[in-house]
């Protein structure tokens, strides 16, 4: 299957109070009340997904137009200097360790905040985003949603993600109230399946970091 073109992504301002369903980096996800935010349980303890990204995917310049809103989340604390050891390496990861929600457009009416759930955990706040197909400067980070990757020096993607398609890539990137070092300054990639993507299907999403 033919890669999707590149949507690149670009940052804009810091947002204390998004409105729900619109697109940021960072901040709190917006969810449906019947479902759950992402955790992962480690040492019999479970802690919410950090949650990288929201798209709403009637923002986005494609053809033909998609509605819906994605959520990327991952286990990436220990990139952002917290915890002690990290669960994303540069090894294809299982999908314990990043969730992609989708929520479907007839849903978007019911999406609520869940900024109280994180009421005892700072998170950077929310950034919005303007997206377009004009690659970042050499000063933004590097941030696109499909497409291709220079980072990656292979012809294809490790085992088990041969031919998959690269849905979201997060450079390592700081600001004033955040920073995150992926391996020596790499990228976090988020794969998956060419035809899970067309059937919308964001189960089985796993992640690499490419760093050189």
């Amino acid at each position: 299957m033919e890669t999707k073109s590149p949507v690149y992504i670009h940052l804009g301002e810091a947002v204390e109070n998004p409105p729900v369903g619109s697109s940021h980096w960072f901040g709190y996800p917006d969810l449906p009340p019947d479902v759950e935010i992402p955790q992962i349980e480690e040492g019999g303890e479970s802690y919410a997904l950090t949650l990288v990204c929201q798209i709403n995917l009637s923002e986005l310049p494609l053809q033909p137009a998609q509605k819906g809103l994605l959520l990327f989340f991952a286990d990436i604390a220990y990139y952002g200097g917290h915890w002690d050891e990290p669960s994303i390496g540069s090894d294809i990861s299982d999908n314990r360790v990043c969730r992609v929600v989708y929520v479907p457009a007839e849903k978007m009416g019911t999406l609520v905040s869940c900024r109280e759930y994180f009421f005892e955990q700072d998170e950077p706040k929310a950034i919005g985003l303007i997206f377009n197909r004009e690659k970042p400067t050499l000063a933004e980070p590097e941030l696109q949603l499909f497409g291709r990757t220079d980072h990656l020096e292979w012809e294809d993607w490790p085992s088990p993600c041969e031919g998959w398609q690269l849905l979201l890539m997060m450079d390592s990137m700081s600001g004033a109230d955040y920073s995150y070092n992926f391996i020596d300054w790499g990228v976090l990639c988020f794969l998956i399946e060419c035809e899970a993507l067309e059937r919308k299907d964001f189960s089985n999403v796993k992640t690499i970091i490419l760093s050189t």
